[in-house]
């Protein structure tokens, strides 16, 4: 008499060979199976991608400043006005928010879905403190009676820190994501730790160079004649 091992329905090979499939729910099989796309999954798409991105938004910034410089040069209208306050505690906090971003990823490669989410959140509220800050300096303009089409050098303020502003949110709506995945599922951080690790990388990417963009915009309104 067959007992009931001997009568079951033998488990088949997984479509790329190795060990039976299905063996429980979401198990990918056995050794060598289709491991449900991770073997053909490539994390340089993703940071050539963006580095695609990061080289627009220079060709941007670049236009934008060899236009306010020829505009500069002419003299016609043109006055030199004090940088706002604001705009220093503004760097200081873009500089913080990119040390705690690449805490983050520290933690993230040690695998502790805990605090890379803390650290997320951290550099999230530190996004947010930058925005607000640079709303502030623009205030600080208007009450002075400075505004956009006040002169050449004053709409320079209002170009660069809203762009620059407009891209940061593109930033924190990736920092968002991440803080999302690491928060209601943190066992994706272990069971798909490749693509997370290079989610992290490219968010990384974007934040540090916004970062480098605007020490360049701030260093450029403080000296610009």
């Amino acid at each position: 008499m067959p007992t009931a091992s001997e009568t079951a329905e033998p488990k088949l090979a997984g479509p790329h060979g190795g060990g039976p499939r299905d063996l429980w729910p979401h198990d990918p099989g056995g050794g060598g199976g289709d491991d449900g796309g991770e073997s053909r999954y490539s994390p340089d798409a993703g940071l050539f991608a963006m580095r695609f991105v990061l080289l627009s938004i220079t060709t941007l910034f670049i236009t934008i400043g060899m236009a306010y410089f020829t505009r500069s040069r002419t003299g016609f209208n043109w006055q030199h006005i004090r940088v706002p306050r604001m705009l220093w505690l503004s760097t200081a906090l873009i500089l913080a928010s990119s040390w705690t971003l690449e805490s983050a990823r520290g933690f993230l490669q040690q695998k502790n879905s805990h605090r890379y989410a803390r650290w997320l959140e951290l550099t999230l509220g530190l996004g947010l403190a930058f925005l607000a800050s640079q709303l502030l300096a623009l205030r600080e303009l208007v009450t002075q009676g400075i505004y956009l089409r006040h002169n050449p050098h004053s709409s320079l303020f209002y170009v660069v820190t809203g762009a620059h502003g407009i891209h940061l949110l593109g930033g924190m709506a990736a920092i968002c994501y991440l803080l999302l995945r690491a928060s209601l599922r943190p066992e994706s951080v272990l069971l798909d730790f490749r693509r997370q690790r290079t989610r992290a990388a490219v968010s990384a990417l974007y934040w540090h160079f916004l970062t480098l963009l605007w020490l360049g915009l701030f260093l450029s309104l403080l000296l610009w004649p």
